[in-house]
């Protein structure tokens, strides 16, 4: 059996030295190879995790309060109050004829619109009188008569100031019966003082009245076609829409005469449903009658619808 030399042992060993070394640095190169695509294969889930995760929204965990909070309190407005209508008073300083709005009028006491007065020599009435509607005579005193403004209602269904001048013993009554018209809507055309009519002389005077459909008392003057005075000369008179409520007389052959033009609708055929006519049913009749004042429209002629006097 041959024996290897020394030195061809020495090639080998170094050969094997080599050889290992190699393999062991092949190892390594590897291992960190293997270790780097690792690396890389992590990053790149990792960053597609990253992209396809949706947003999620941050919602906090609900907290018990720590107690009940009081509530605040309500404020409540205090209504406003409705204001109470401002209704007049009086009739004062309103002249006559003045129509005055329904919702001035204080229905549930008309009485404050009806008012009696006292007619002094230093009056404003009396001045408009004087000489005309009122002389000195021996029937008939100026202490004897009584002023009166009243409310009623005219044709067209409006509050309206009237006045008139009557004997002072029935001005009571009078304002009582026309008061009563009055919340019954009872429609009365006009009233005014026979002055405001004035031509010349009493009889004239309450013709033009007439024309007016005025609604009058006080009159110095004759009775018609009579030299004796007239009931309007003691204010015991009254005569009411004269025009629907005509002076009438009956002629021997049965016709009819009568002076003022205005009334020819209803000097025949008079029946209660023709408007401002004055029949036994009419409300009027009814109030004057209850206190013991004749109706001229019961006469049996002349026939005087109009006129309703006392005593």
């Amino acid at each position: 059996m041959k024996h290897k030399s020394i030195g061809r042992r020495r090639r080998e060993r170094r050969k094997i030295v080599i050889l290992t070394v190699s393999l062991g640095i092949a190892l390594v190169a590897l291992c960190v190879l293997l270790l780097s695509l690792k690396g890389k294969n992590t990053v790149t889930e990792t960053s597609l995790q990253t992209e396809t995760m949706p947003e999620q929204t941050f919602i906090p965990e609900a907290t018990e309060p720590s107690s009940t909070p009081t509530p605040e309190p309500v404020y409540t407005p205090t209504p406003t109050p409705t204001p109470e209508p401002s209704f007049l008073s009086s009739l004062d300083g309103f002249e006559p004829g003045t129509v005055i709005e329904d919702e001035l009028i204080d229905t549930s006491d008309l009485g404050l619109y009806f008012t009696i007065s006292e007619i002094h020599e230093d009056d404003p009435v009396f001045q408009r009188i004087a000489g005309r509607s009122f002389v000195y005579n021996d029937d008939i005193a100026l202490s004897d008569l009584r002023y009166l403004k009243m409310l009623h209602v005219n044709f067209d269904g409006q509050y309206q100031v009237g006045e008139m001048i009557v004997n002072a013993s029935v001005a009571e009554q009078v304002t009582g019966i026309f008061e009563q018209l009055c919340e019954a809507g009872y429609e009365i055309y006009s009233m005014y003082l026979i002055d405001d009519f004035w031509v010349g002389n009493g009889t004239d005077s309450d013709s033009n009245s007439i024309d007016h459909n005025n609604t009058s008392c006080f009159c110095y003057r004759p009775a018609t076609g009579s030299s004796h005075i007239s009931r309007h000369a003691l204010g015991l008179a009254i005569d009411i829409n004269p025009q629907q409520n005509p002076y009438v007389r009956i002629n021997s052959d049965g016709s009819l005469s009568y002076s003022h033009d205005n009334a020819s609708d209803y000097v025949s055929g008079r029946t209660s449903d023709m408007p401002h006519v004055i029949t036994e049913s009419d409300y009027a009749y009814q109030l004057f009658t209850s206190q013991g004042w004749t109706w001229g429209g019961a006469w049996t002629n002349p026939k005087d619808y109009q006129h309703f006097q006392f005593g």
